[in-house]
């Protein structure tokens, strides 16, 4: 039967038209109206004045380290080193392990992490994981340090605080040990967090950002388990295997470089707070080269996270001489790509590079007298987050969470996209909500299917009690149902 959604206004996000009622057959739109139409052999369905989106879409999300950790310890309104420890103390293991997450020192009064001893206190049998908020460094208590050395007894853990690949060890060791049906709950998690956000569509990394994998393929044998639809990246540094498993593209946070927080994204110019240091590039410039060439060569779309203007330059170069010698519509992405010149938005631009941008990063640490400032100056902090210039040159430019490292909700970044502390690079409405809809169809080449309200595409969208375009803030917008491929889940 057909449902007929009416009295209501439809945003489209195609060309800017705008509908009054909807016909969906099964998984399908088959009409749009501007009229209030109605049919008795059809179930009409009156929303009473209404508003209809498309399904939001998140380009860039760790949901099953997001789902897992949103289950574990939240530091994020953490004051004090008594109130990290509290809050650790009282959550609930997973696994027999603790997870806590969302940590900033510079939010707390003692601006430093916990210390060992003050971890094994409060755990001294259950290993313990507590990430920073950028992803990028942790520490683990005593029982979990054992546990790893007793795996590989070269590792080098005698820094209180892990950086780079003992960081990376860290976290994938903690995430090797959880089993299927955690690995189910994770997602499941993730699942229910996003769609009460309107999410309908959401790509995830999965793997060790290295040669592992992980749980890629039970995944890929199992995305029907989930209410809404997952868009999978094999996480790892081999071409080949990503080819093996039937993936589309490579990477995700495969890292040219660092974070910000962690004073490891790499930098033309030293940071502003340490002026010797200029980051750290994980990779050769060859080897990005010779990387990107292959998966291009194969036809993989190819992701990776760059968030200094060294690291972007490493990842635009390899791009553009495999466009160059081979020109194909990959659409091969710039992860966060936080700190861009000019030089590099005109470059990335004809090479057909797309942008996917973590609105959220400025909200939380831009703006004057932000973290940015500190550790870049002001100047650079200017050059952060650069939306609307990177939109301008005619680049796909699509929004995402970075979940857990933010929210895994696009109306928080849709606002954070319109509200950019530098106002030159802050988007329109309308523009912030491509970012989650229909430029994010396109970044996994899906826009015939989905990110639109259109006849002939997927019924995926969302109803809201207010007017998405008529709000002040849109951190105001009022989800009451969303639909994937015309069924109801929320």
């Amino acid at each position: 039967m057909i449902k007929n959604f009416f009295n209501c206004k439809i945003y489209s996000m195609e060309n800017d038209e705008i509908f009054t009622s909807m016909q969906i057959k099964n998984n399908e739109i088959v009409g749009l109206s501007i009229e209030n139409i109605q049919n008795k052999n059809w179930l009409n369905i009156d929303l009473g004045g209404k508003f209809i989106l498309p399904g939001f879409i998140d380009t860039h999300t760790h949901s099953f380290e997001g789902g897992l950790y949103s289950l574990g310890a939240d530091l994020s309104h953490s004051k004090s080193i008594k109130d990290v420890l509290e809050i650790i103390e009282s959550a609930n293991p997973i696994g027999e392990m603790i997870f806590a997450f969302h940590f900033d020192e510079n939010s707390i009064k003692e601006k430093r992490f916990p210390t060992i001893d003050e971890l094994d206190k409060i755990s001294p049998k259950i290993p313990l994981l507590l990430r920073r908020v950028d992803g990028h460094s942790c520490v683990i208590n005593s029982s979990a340090k054992k546990l790893m050395l007793a795996e590989n007894p070269n590792l080098n853990l005698q820094s209180q605080i892990l950086t780079k690949e003992e960081n990376d060890y860290a976290a994938h060791f903690f995430h090797k040990k959880v089993n299927l049906e955690g690995i189910e709950s994770a997602y499941l998690n993730s699942a229910k967090i996003g769609i009460n956000n309107g999410l309908t569509t959401i790509h995830t990394m999965i793997g060790d950002a290295a040669q592992n994998p992980l749980h890629f393929k039970w995944m890929k044998n199992n995305l029907t388990k989930f209410p809404l639809e997952f868009i999978l990246y094999p996480q790892i540094l081999n071409v080949k295997k990503a080819m093996e498993l039937g993936a589309d593209r490579v990477g995700g946070c495969i890292l040219a470089d660092g974070s910000f927080g962690s004073h490891t994204a790499g930098l033309t110019k030293p940071y502003f707070d340490q002026k010797e240091n200029f980051g750290q590039l994980y990779q050769s410039n060859d080897f990005w080269i010779d990387f990107v060439k292959e998966a291009h060569d194969n036809d993989l779309q190819v992701g990776v996270h760059a968030i200094g203007d060294a690291a972007i330059e490493q990842i635009l170069t390899a791009y553009e001489i495999a466009q160059k010698e081979n020109p194909k519509d990959l659409r091969h992405e710039i992860i966060h790509c936080e700190l861009t010149s000019d030089a590099q938005i005109e470059r990335m631009s004809k090479a057909n590079v797309s942008a996917v941008m973590q609105p959220m990063f400025d909200r939380l640490w831009g703006g004057r007298n932000g973290f940015y400032d500190k550790v870049l100056g002001a100047e650079r902090t200017e050059r952060t987050t650069r939306l609307k210039s990177i939109k301008t040159a005619g680049i796909l430019l699509t929004g995402g969470s970075d979940f857990y490292i933010t929210d895994l909700n696009p109306i928080k970044g849709i606002d954070a996209a319109e509200r950019i502390h530098n106002i030159n690079e802050a988007l329109d409405r309308k523009e912030a909500v491509e970012l989650y809809t229909i430029n994010a169809a396109k970044l996994s080449h899906d826009e015939d299917r989905i990110g639109s309200i259109k006849i002939g595409k997927q019924a995926d969208f969302i109803i809201c009690q207010n007017d998405p375009f008529k709000l002040k803030s849109f951190l105001d917008l009022e989800i009451s149902q969303v639909f994937k491929n015309g069924v109801k889940i929320k």
